[in-house]
């Protein structure tokens, strides 16, 4: 047994092995840089153990193969891609994806027999890679982001939160106007959703329009398409429900023409915008960018 384990061959096909670990950090830095993602309701737990359990083994098996060129690449890789992984998930704090990496990321670069002059090249410059880029993310998110804190209105709402008080009133109406059927286009390309804004002044209800059936939905999570909407209006009173749906109607030429029509107020008039195009995708909104 122990010559197999310490026969080259063997200790190069584990090295190659090892590339799927990398290959599924950068799968999910590219997934989680272009979508949104969302554990599934009461698998987030389940997800860390499988996540962690393989983190330890590839570790383990990097380890074993610390002296392969490929484990010595791999663990040069990791932290450059980890960074971003960090940086696409701080905003809504997806810790479970992000601390397993990091921590075998961190290590393997120290325990692989890499030259010792490239090692501490090279963590120099991760080091800066890290405390500047996290610091141009927080510099970034409080220019371009303000101070405004937008929550989605919807029927999930935590029900211990300020929030859902300032609404328990309004709920029925809630459920009425967030309802599937009333929030999906007659065409089923777009829905819209509610938020309030909670910003220095009094704040307000916004309404968006985003695209619908382009998020991917796995056993474990949900990746959400981000980066695509257009904002309908900006003033709605906050703290009340507006009466918003979808119309069709029909132009000089017979084309059939979408509009969200919407009533911030009981007192006030129906208004009509028209949906055709939806804005080109914001890859920057983690930096807080949203125009």
């Amino acid at each position: 047994m122990r010559d197999f384990m310490s026969n080259i061959w063997v200790k190069r096909c584990v090295a190659i092995f090892n590339i799927t670990y990398l290959a599924v950090i950068v799968l999910f830095t590219y997934a989680t840089f272009l979508y949104d993602l969302e554990f599934a309701d009461g698998k987030e737990a389940t997800l860390l153990i499988i996540y962690s359990v393989a983190s330890i083994v590839f570790f383990l098996l990097m380890l074993y193969t610390k002296d392969m060129f490929i484990t010595k690449l791999v663990s040069v890789l990791l932290l450059p891609i980890v960074f971003f992984l960090l940086l696409f998930n701080l905003s809504n704090a997806n810790w479970t994806l992000i601390v397993p990496p990091f921590i075998v990321a961190i290590v393997i670069f120290f325990a692989a027999n890499t030259n010792e002059t490239v090692k501490v090249i090279l963590g120099t410059i991760y080091l800066l890679l890290y405390v500047l880029g996290i610091v141009v993310y927080f510099v970034c998110n409080m220019l371009f982001g303000g101070s405004e804190v937008e929550t989605v209105l919807d029927m999930n709402l935590d029900s211990d939160s300020s929030i859902y008080s300032a609404y328990s009133s309004q709920m029925a109406h809630l459920a009425e106007v967030v309802d599937d059927d009333n929030v999906i286009s007659p065409d089923g390309r777009y829905r819209f959703y509610l938020a309030d804004v909670s910003d220095s002044d009094k704040g307000c209800i916004k309404i968006y329009v985003v695209p619908n059936g382009q998020d991917i939905n796995l056993k474990f999570f949900s990746l959400n398409q981000k980066g695509i909407r257009k904002t309908i209006t900006t003033k709605g009173t906050r703290y009340t429900v507006p009466d918003v749906g979808w119309t069709v109607e029909e132009d000089d030429d017979g084309n059939q023409i979408l509009y969200v029509a919407y009533r911030l107020t009981d007192s006030s008039g129906w208004t009509k915008s028209k949906v055709v195009n939806m804005p080109d995708k914001n890859y920057f909104e983690f930096l807080g960018i949203t125009g």
